[in-house]
C-alpha cells in the first residue's frame, strides 16, 4: 500500500493535473454509484451513463479547474489587514487568518458558481437544454448552496490549514465522496421531476 502512495505521490508531482483529473473522475463515479446503490430506483437497472457523466464532469470539467482555483488560492489569497495589528502576527497566527481568507474566498466565490457548474454540466450531458438548466437551478441552487455551508467550511478550513496543496484536491475528492452522492441524488430527483411534468 504504501508503494502505491508513493508511486501517486510521485505522478502528482510530475503531472498534477493528470493525476487530479484521475482520482477526481474515479471519485465523482464512486460518489454516483453509491448514490444508486443506496438509493435505487425502483423498478430500474444500474444507469451505468449516469455514473460516466459524473465521471467525466469530476475528471475534466471540475477537475481542471479547482486544481487552478487552489493554486490561486494558495498563491494569491492572504489575509490582507495585517498592518492593523500593533506588532506582526506570528507565523502561526498568519497560517490561520490566511486559511480564514482561503476558505472564506472558496465558499463565497468557488461553491456559488460550482453548484451550478454541476447541474449545468450534467444537464448538456444528458441532452438537456438551458430551460432544463434554470429549472433545476431555480428548484434546487439555494437549498444545495445552504446544505454546502453546512458541510464544507469545518472541513476547508482544517484542509487549507493542515494539507500540503499538492493534496488538497484529493483529500477534497476523498471526503466528497458522499457530498458527490448528494450532488447525484439532488441532480436526479430534479431530473425525474422535470421528465414526469413533461
Amino acid at each position: 500500500m504504501s508503494q502505491l502512495l508513493i508511486k501517486y505521490a510521485n505522478f502528482l508531482k510530475q503531472k498534477p493535473l493528470l493525476a487530479n483529473s484521475i482520482s477526481s473522475a474515479f471519485l465523482f463515479g464512486t460518489g454516483d454509484i453509491l448514490a444508486q446503490c443506496i438509493f435505487p430506483k425502483e423498478g430500474s437497472r444500474f444507469d451505468y451513463r449516469r455514473t460516466i457523466r459524473n465521471a467525466v464532469y469530476g475528471g475534466i470539467i471540475f477537475s481542471p479547474l479547482v486544481t487552478k482555483w487552489y493554486v490561486w488560492l494558495n498563491t494569491s489569497v492572504r489575509y490582507p489587514f495585517r498592518t492593523l495589528f500593533r506588532r506582526q502576527p506570528s507565523s502561526t497566527q498568519r497560517s490561520i487568518l490566511d486559511t480564514i481568507c482561503r476558505t472564506a474566498a472558496d465558499q463565497l466565490m468557488w461553491a456559488p458558481m460550482g453548484i451550478p457548474l454541476y447541474f449545468m454540466s450534467i444537464s448538456f450531458m444528458e441532452g438537456k437544454g438551458w430551460q432544463d438548466v434554470k429549472q433545476k437551478l431555480d428548484d434546487k441552487y439555494e437549498e444545495t448552496l445552504i446544505n454546502n455551508w453546512k458541510v464544507w467550511p469545518v472541513f476547508q478550513a482544517l484542509n487549507f490549514y493542515f494539507v500540503s496543496p499538492d493534496y488538497r484536491l484529493l483529500t477534497v475528492n476523498i471526503v466528497s465522496i458522499l457530498w458527490n452522492c448528494y450532488m447525484s441524488l439532488e441532480n436526479y430527483k430534479v431530473t425525474e421531476t422535470l421528465t414526469f411534468k413533461e
